[in-house]
This record gives structure tokens, sequence and C-alpha cells, in this order.
């Protein structure tokens, strides 16, 4: 009987032993399968820089409690992004801040058209114009603006008793009455591609704007165009003239090619500098430094000004979404927040912003109080920025302020470079370098950033 009883005991036993084995199991199975369907679930969004981290995706990320989002900083590189297209596919949301609608041409098939949403609805026409395909199709949209212009010192104007420019006409004799006073008026950091860039492409932002502009910018852009496209003959040559003009109104010379950003900094702290090209953080820089500083906008001939603008970055959702309806819609509701007002206002950083959607209220500081009007008026002008514009810029507007290059020169200069130029053969399109992943739970908190290895 005992015998019996222990052989009973030692068989429950075991079937006990048995079963919470089996409970373990599903258990770990269970949660596995949880886990999966949550990464399954999960929206990828790429960031361009690691300062994103800070306010800017916890910022989404709690907008919407109910989606899993994963932040990852990827890289501010288009060729990237041609990369991964290549090799294994798409995140589900793509930033990037080093942007054209040239250089993004052969993303186009890879990412879902934006046109008809209500957040490109919202984008001001002056400036959706800029990320239009031929076919009217429109994969990025801008998010907040950063403001490129003439940087003052009010002080040195009213000092010496010289009107501050109001037009083309006036920022020449303002130029020319200072070099009478021994003070330099106007130079820039023309040693970089971008002063060089965006300085021929500001000068004359009304014409680039122009329906002939606009034109000519939508066929340099157009991804079904494999022929190289260079300049037109309408828009261009005045481009090149008004440069011309400016070199000499401003008495460029070889020698302000030298000039980096410490050199103008120096310059203008000293106050042997009345004016440079930078953008408006500059202004409270100086500001901080007791210097009456203002900014000004580009004076173009006809009369209006423009502000030069690069968005903070630009937004892309991956084409793949539309085959799930569930995360398209989940997609979308991230894209809503990255766009919205307090979403730019984070970006900004409690700097001035200049929105290019219509759904965002403007915000200016002092620093910017005296560009309102332009900025009222949808004169904020997105530079035209492939890979060939920064470099084929900086040749020829160097050798227009060496004056090795007169205006009908550099135009020719520059659509032959622009026709012909093709990557060097030892250039480096990718590096290996770490991103930073971050992922949120919809279920409250979210996990440690992760260091982890990205092909870049």
């Amino acid at each position: 009987m005992k015998k019996n009883t222990l052989h009973s005991l030692f068989a429950l036993l075991t079937a006990l032993v048995m079963a919470v084995c089996l409970l373990t199991g599903c258990g770990a199975a269970d949660t596995e399968q949880v886990e999966a369907q949550e990464d399954a679930e999960t929206i990828q969004v790429y960031l361009w820089t690691a300062a994103l981290y800070d306010t800017y995706a916890p910022y989404i990320q709690a907008q919407l409690p109910d989606v899993n989002i994963e932040f990852i900083v990827g890289n501010n590189d288009l060729d990237f992004y041609k990369f991964l297209q290549q090799n294994g596919g798409l995140p589900d949301i793509i930033t990037c801040c080093r942007f054209s609608l040239h250089d993004a041409a052969p993303l186009k098939d890879s990412l879902m058209n934006l046109a008809m949403t209500n957040e490109a609805g919202a984008v001001y026409n002056t400036y959706l114009n800029s990320f239009k395909n031929e076919d009217g199709s429109v994969n990025w949209l801008p998010v907040c603006a950063d403001a490129h212009g003439f940087v003052v010192n009010r002080s040195l104007f009213e000092q010496y008793g010289i009107p501050l420019p109001t037009d083309s006409e006036s920022f020449a004799a303002a130029c020319q009455a200072f070099e009478k006073v021994g003070i330099r008026g106007f130079t820039a950091d023309y040693a970089y591609d971008y002063t060089c860039m965006e300085t021929l492409q500001g000068l004359s932002a009304s014409a680039l704007a122009s329906s002939a502009g606009v034109k000519w910018r939508t066929a340099y852009s157009d991804p079904a165009d494999t022929t190289r496209v260079g300049l037109d003959e309408t828009v261009w040559p005045q481009e090149f003239a008004r440069m011309e003009q400016f070199i000499t109104d401003t008495g460029l010379n070889r020698r302000h090619l030298e000039n980096n950003y410490d050199a103008i900094a120096e310059l203008f702290a000293n106050e042997q500098l009345a004016m440079y090209f930078g953008n408006s953080a500059g202004v409270q820089q100086y500001r901080d430094q007791g210097l009456d500083t203002v900014f000004m906008p580009f004076f173009n001939d006809n009369g209006e000004k423009w502000l030069m603008t690069t968005p903070y970055f630009q937004i892309a959702l991956n084409r793949e979404l539309e085959n799930d309806e569930a995360r398209r819609n989940k997609a979308m509701r991230v894209l809503k927040v990255m766009m919205s007002a307090d979403a730019q206002n984070l970006v900004c950083a409690g700097q001035d912003t200049l929105s290019y959607s219509q759904d965002v209220p403007l915000r200016f500081t002092d620093a910017l109080s005296e560009v309102r009007p332009v900025v009222e008026e949808n004169h904020m002008y997105i530079r035209i920025a492939s890979n060939d514009f920064f470099a084929v810029s900086q040749e020829v507007v160097s050798k227009m302020i060496a004056g090795e290059y007169d205006a009908a020169q550099a135009y020719r200069a520059f659509n032959d470079l622009l026709i012909e130029k093709e990557p060097a053969p030892d250039e480096t399109v990718l590096t290996v370098q770490k991103g930073y992943s971050g992922i949120f739970h919809k279920n409250g908190g979210n996990a440690s950033y992760s260091a982890r290895a990205n092909t870049m």
C-alpha cells in the first residue's frame, strides 16, 4: 500500500513538473510572439542628427502613446538611403537635412506620394513647388526654415552716418561709403562652397522663384530624365549678371576667397567689417557681445527682398507602407505630429520659427524683427543644393570673384560643368560610423538608447 502511494505521489509530482515546464515554455513562446508582433507594428523613424533625441523624439512619442516608434540616427546623406534602398529596403520614415530633389530622384519610386495629404496641402505653394516632381507628385516635405541673409552692425552705420540699406542700390552705396573710412563694407567666408552657392542664388531669388525658374528647377530635378540638365537661357544669364554687379559693388576680389568663418568673425567682432553673409543666429551672438546687430534680406534687382533658407530637415515615407493599411495609418499619424507646430518649435530650440506650413504660426525674436515682412510675403527661397551645385558654384563663383570670369563666361562654364560633371572614381560614398536607436513603447516608458552599428 505504501509502495503504491509513493508511486502515485511520484507520478503526480512528475506530472506537475512537466506541466510547469510546459507552461513556462508556452509563456516564453507567448512573450516572443508578443514581442515579434510589437516589432512588426513598430514605426521606424531615421533621424538625421542625435540632437533630435533630446526633445523632438520624446515629444512625438508622447503624443502617440498607442504607437511604438523606434528612432534611429541614420545619416545626413541621401547616398546612405540609396544604399539602403539597394540593400534591404528603406525605413518607414526618413529625415535628411543636406538635401536636393535632384539628388533624391533615384529614391522616388520607393517613397510615398504625399501630394494629396493634409500635411502637403498646408505647405505654401511657393515652397511646395521646390519639392514637386515633373508628374506633380511630392515625396518630401520641409519642416521649419533656417534663415540666411546679411548680418549687419547697425551701430557702425549710425557712427558714420551711413543709411541702412533698403535695396540693392543703397547696399552698394553703403559698401562704397565704408571703404572711404577704412572699414570693409561687406565680405563673407568665400572659402566655403555653400557661401558661393547661396550668394549666387540669393541675389536673384525672385527670378528662380518665378514661373520660368520653377519650370527649369523641375526639369533639373526630374527623376524620369536620365540626361544631365544644364542651365536655361531665361533665368540663369541674369543670375550671373547680378552676381557680377554685386562683386563690383562690394569690391570683392581674389584675396576674399581666403576668408573662412573665423576670419569673418574676427573682422566683424573688431568692427572692421560692417556686413557679412550669415544666418540669423549670428545676430544674437553678436548682440550678446555688445554689438547692435540686425538681420537683412537679399535685395534683388526688381526691388523684392528675399531670405535664403534651408529646411532644418525634410521628411519622406516609405512606399511599402501602402501595402499595410494599419501601418500606413500609424505612419501618417507620426508624420502629422512631426509636422505639427509644437514639434517644429522644438526643432527651432527657442529661436525664430519660420515655417513653410500655413498650419504653423510664425514666431519671431528680436533678431529677425526687421525681416518679418519678407517672411509674411512668403519670400523665403529654398536653395538648390544638389551635390553638383555645391561644387560647381564654388568653382565658378570663385573665378568670378578672382576676376577670371565675367558673367557670360561664368554662365557657360557653369552650364558645361553641370552637364559634364561626373562623380570622381575614388569618391567615398559610404563610411561606417555609429548610429543610435531609441524605441518608445506604447505601454509607457522607453528603452535606453543603445548604440548600434550602421553601414553608412
